[in-house]
């Protein structure tokens, strides 16, 4: 199945948001202040949130904002 998941960094958004430059600290992009999209494949909701975290790992500041299975129309 297909899924979109939205993220953000929550520690890129508090920096630049409390007036700071964000300087592309620990390799994340300042694009990351805002909802990245981005889609992938995956067998089931689960491994789709399995595969979020490994991308992307909350121990790095990165929030899932959500995540939802593209239907055919839309993919």
């Amino acid at each position: 199945m297909l899924y979109e998941a939205g993220i953000y960094n929550k520690k890129v958004r508090d920096c630049i948001r409390g007036g700071d430059d964000w300087n592309n600290q620990l390799g994340i992009s300042d694009k990351f202040e805002e909802v990245n999209y981005f889609e992938f494949q995956a067998a089931s909701m689960e491994e789709a949130e399995k595969t979020v975290e490994n991308k992307f790992p909350r121990s790095l500041g990165y929030v899932l904002d959500y995540i939802r299975t593209v239907t055919n129309e839309e993919g």
